[in-house]
């Protein structure tokens, strides 16, 4: 069976969320589906796209209406069997069985954060849900929010599985200076502002004055040397050095549907603090949880002891390869 594939998200240079989302599951169905071809629908040439069997890249011109447009004639002209629609919206126009997936209603329960877009994610949504077989959720709180707020009671929950690069453990190096870290773009929902008045309070009342804070994303503007705030820029193979290393992974978001990088830092054996609203009930026992700022500051103090060893009960609970067997079920 020959399946459509939104892999536009590849495109993009912002490599967090649903970039590094997309990647996996390519790469996932490449590696576990044996029995299915994919067309990988792209803007321009994506790096990589081209090493994966069974996945054919095809760049759409021109980009302009890209989706609406130049998608939809492309499924009228070489209609496949399933259009997979994994960055949330879908063609005007297909054949095929439709599956999309949804990455979370941040947009609809913080409308005052996302003003400017408002409304044409609710659209996008609310065309999904008109038009799609199947709607594919990454935890059953957006699940549960999707059937209360647009009547949409059929998704299916199919969490995340681990990133495939941070499953072979990083090395512990030493004298290293002490720091947490944060890994995402600098959005308002992630509600950085709180993470660095819980890392001043640290910074403040702990013996180490040495200790930073490393932020890993575009937030050149709150870099600080006066408050050891420190804006990286790690490849993916730094990253998971940084993981590895760090105190511990900090994360305050008002809301997320998955957090990827919770699960990365866990993978590498990295404490997580975060606040109950940045993780879903599916990774919420693997997490320390902190809601007041005192307490967040608390736990920072009191981060438990590294892992030595790969997570291997959190890449045996969160798989690529069960992820696909749901998946592929849902094409017939």
């Amino acid at each position: 069976m020959q399946i459509s594939v939104d892999a536009g998200a590849l495109c993009s240079t912002n490599k967090f969320g649903t970039y590094i989302f997309t990647e996996n599951i390519i790469t996932a169905l490449s590696a576990y589906d044996k029995e299915n071809s994919y067309t990988a629908y792209l803007y321009k040439r994506a790096f990589r796209i081209g090493d994966y069997p069974r996945v054919l890249p095809k760049v759409l011109k021109p980009t302009f209406g890209w989706m609406a447009g130049r998608v939809s004639i492309e499924e009228l002209i070489r209609p496949n069997r399933v259009y997979l629609g994994l960055s949330q919206s879908i063609p005007w126009f297909t054949r095929a069985k439709v599956i999309s997936f949804l990455h979370g209603l941040s947009f609809f329960l913080h409308k005052d954060l996302y003003q400017d877009r408002y409304e044409a994610l609710k659209d996008q949504v609310m065309f999904a849900t008109a038009r799609s077989q199947n709607i594919i959720v990454s935890s059953s709180r957006v699940k549960r929010e999707l059937e209360e707020h647009f009547g949409y009671a059929d998704a299916v929950v199919l969490p995340f599985g681990v990133p495939f690069d941070m499953e072979i453990l990083g090395t512990i190096q030493k004298n290293v200076r002490p720091y947490f870290m944060f890994v995402g773009m600098n959005q308002p929902i992630k509600n950085i502002d709180f993470l660095i008045k819980a890392f001043l309070i640290y910074r403040e009342e702990a013996t180490n004055k040495d200790c930073e804070l490393l932020l890993v994303g575009n937030h050149q503007n709150l870099a600080s040397k006066e408050n050891n705030i420190r804006v990286v820029s790690p490849t993916r193979a730094e990253l998971k050095q940084l993981y590895r290393n760090a105190n511990g992974y900090l994360t305050s978001s008002l809301y997320e549907s998955y957090n990827l990088p919770v699960t990365e830092a866990l993978l590498q054996g990295c404490p997580v603090i975060a606040r109950s609203t940045a993780i879903i009930p599916e990774l919420r026992s693997h997490v320390q949880i902190a809601d007041e700022l005192e307490d967040f500051v608390q736990k920072m103090k009191r981060t438990h002891k590294k892992r030595t060893t790969i997570n291997e009960e959190l890449i045996k609970e969160f798989s690529w390869r069960s992820y696909v067997n749901k998946l592929t079920s849902l094409y017939k």
